[in-house]
């Protein structure tokens, strides 16, 4: 039987390698994504997968790299960091063919062998920055 972090660390690289039926066999079908940012809320693992869908086309060669995760009980914490080139729409900025490079948080709920619930957060203003959308004078 796999762990919770095995099964976290297993949905980052099917979600790498782009492997759809992969990450609906990890995820709950009644999943929830929580986060500041948006879409503040994600309900069902069919929604998590067009999120990530649509990422791709703003960041084509986007790569989500795990720099630690840490299991207690049904939740792992893990520190992840994201890097992709911004060659698509991105909410309503257009694209710019910079590079982002970026570590965020996020925190997996894991139930009954899959991934049921996630907080994610990230620092949206550096990403701005570094895509060139927002300057700092």
């Amino acid at each position: 039987m796999q762990s919770n972090k095995e099964i976290v660390l297993e949905f980052i690289s099917a979600t790498n390698q782009k492997d759809w039926d992969k990450v609906l066999t990890l995820v709950h079908n009644d999943f929830v994504r929580h986060s500041s940012s948006e879409p503040k809320e994600i309900k069902s693992n069919i929604g998590l997968v067009k999120f990530h869908q649509a990422e791709l086309e703003t960041f084509p060669d986007l790569k989500e790299t795990v720099i630690f995760a840490i299991e207690e009980g049904e939740l792992v914490a893990a520190r992840i960091n994201f890097s992709g080139t911004q060659l698509g729409q991105l909410i309503n900025f257009p694209p710019t063919g910079k590079k982002l490079i970026a570590d965020f948080n996020c925190f997996f709920r894991v139930t009954e062998g899959k991934i049921k619930e996630t907080w994610v957060e990230y620092d949206n203003l550096n990403g701005l920055i570094q895509l060139g959308h927002y300057k700092i004078s």
